[in-house]
């Protein structure tokens, strides 16, 4: 029970690693706390080279939930609040790392790292900048930022992509090869892991969905492939099957992430249904 009802016979491959600067005049920075959610904080200090006033006509186009910007002994210090959310979903949140990055380029703040990032990561999830842009007729490619943050005086950003499930880690591994490094910053590329993939049609599969549609009585929602990973990708023959009803938004890697006491009752009804059939 790590994911979604009616059932999971799908998990995208994935990739990751993280961006470094090679020169930067970016003094801190620190955002994030998991590489595999959404930055939804940000907090970055760089020298006073653009004005307070630029700056804040850059932030007001970005759609942060709000930002703070002070300027103190030559040196400005943003914070940003965005939305976080699951790495497999970025869409649905506001990178706050992504958008104050953005907003110091379109404000002329000039920094190789800055524009490293932004050429290769920018606002869309889509993974365009890195030669990754791809999509099956079971998803797109999505690619999300973490964690940013400062070691040894260079700047450093997580990458979290969730990748189609008919493509290998060797397929991915090329098509990312030619953008991993420049003269303003490199991409340490730390994994690349295979998908998980079942015959929808397959009897693990069809008998677990049956389970669910006998107890629930809903027959139009459809197993899926999703983006993030689950204990299946751990262990050999089996699939994610619930908890999240179809619909639902239990706040997964977000605040107040939690279950609905009234559904537990009919989970256990589809679980122990689903028992019964699989030992049939």
């Amino acid at each position: 029970p790590d994911a979604n009802f009616p059932g999971i016979y799908g998990e995208k491959g994935g990739f990751g690693g993280k961006a470094w600067s090679k020169n930067t005049k970016i003094i801190d920075l620190k955002g994030g706390t998991v590489s595999n959610a959404v930055c939804s904080k940000c907090t970055i200090v760089i020298p006073a080279e653009v004005s307070v006033a630029s700056l804040t006509a850059s932030f007001m186009k970005t759609p942060l939930t709000s930002y703070d910007i002070k300027e103190e002994d030559g040196k400005i210090t943003i914070f940003a609040q965005g939305v976080a959310a699951h790495a497999s979903m970025p869409y649905l949140g506001v990178n706050a790392a992504n958008w104050t990055f953005w907003a110091l380029k379109d404000a002329g703040f000039e920094d190789d790292f800055v524009d490293f990032f932004t050429e290769h990561f920018g606002t869309d999830n889509d993974g365009a900048g890195i030669g990754l842009k791809i999509s099956d007729e079971y998803g797109d490619l999505t690619c999300c930022n973490g964690v940013v943050g400062m070691e040894d005086g260079k700047a450093f950003a997580t990458i979290d992509c969730r990748c189609p499930v008919t493509y290998s880690p060797d397929q991915i591994k090329a098509l990312v090869a030619p953008y991993l490094e420049d003269e303003k910053g490199y991409i340490e590329a730390r994994r690349a892991g295979k998908a998980l993939f079942f015959d929808p049609n397959s009897e693990l599969v069809t008998k677990l969905v049956s389970a669910y549609r006998e107890v629930t009585g809903d027959y139009e929602n459809q197993p899926e492939v999703i983006g993030g990973g689950t204990y299946a990708k751990s262990i050999p023959g089996i699939i994610a099957f619930g908890c999240e009803f179809p619909g639902a938004n239990n706040h997964i890697h977000d605040a107040n992430e939690s279950l609905p006491v009234e559904e537990m009752g009919l989970q256990i009804d589809i679980y122990r249904k689903a028992i019964e059939k699989l030992l049939s």
